[in-house]
């Protein structure tokens, strides 16, 4: 089993593995599954993959609270 962190890190595989679990659940979350395919849209824009792009929303802080905001009042 993988552990949670390497070296100071999230592993890729348990990474990966609870962003396929997440992407499972949205079935029945619609606002999850929009979060997932404005994810996605911004992965393809930039030209990473989904993992990369949720990595970097998640873990590196790149996006500010304000960018959050504007996405959530962009459903309303």
């Amino acid at each position: 089993m993988d552990s949670f962190f390497t070296s100071g890190v999230m592993s890729d595989s348990f990474f990966t593995s609870v962003m396929d679990e997440l992407a499972q659940t949205a079935d029945d979350d619609p606002e999850l599954a929009d979060g997932l395919r404005w994810l996605d849209d911004q992965a393809q824009r930039r030209g990473i993959s989904f993992y990369d792009m949720a990595f970097e929303v998640l873990y590196r802080r790149e996006y500010s609270i304000s960018d959050h905001k504007a996405w959530l009042d962009s459903r309303n």
